[in-house]
């Protein structure tokens, strides 16, 4: 009985260690600037494997704040929209992704059709516009 209550003792210790380092991962997990919304999915998905082979669960609540939370700068319009008009706690994970996706998807159309206001371009009033075309 000694030996058994070793071995699983043991076990169980290892399982903890390994449950700490997956939650560590999971909270420095971030989506780079130029990954696609895909990837970092699949990176998302891989981690919940890890953590359902260990016994534990990642539920869609910390999954869809995770991806809320960590997307680039160019989803931010539509992180907001989601966290102002939808209830984020029992929202499920695929929808928030999904929602992402057809922002993502929309935003990249506008950009290659050239139909697109250049970000980083100058916006002037009509009298200064006038004013430049004259010089």
């Amino acid at each position: 009985w000694d030996s058994l209550k070793v071995r699983f003792d043991g076990a169980v210790r290892v399982r903890v260690a390994q449950l700490a380092t997956l939650r560590g991962d999971f909270d420095r997990l971030k989506m780079a600037d130029d990954e696609a919304l895909d990837a970092y999915a699949g990176r998302l998905g891989a981690i919940t494997a890890r953590y359902a082979s260990l016994g534990e669960t990642l539920g869609d609540a910390a999954l869809v704040k995770k991806l809320l939370d960590t997307v680039p700068d160019r989803l931010f319009p539509v992180v907001a929209g989601i966290k102002q008009f939808c209830n984020v706690n029992e929202m499920a994970f695929d929808e928030a992704l999904g929602r992402l996706r057809a922002f993502d998807e929309r935003m990249r159309r506008h950009g290659k059709d050239g139909d697109e206001c250049g970000g980083d371009q100058l916006l002037l009033p009509m009298e200064q516009w006038r004013a430049r075309e004259r010089q």
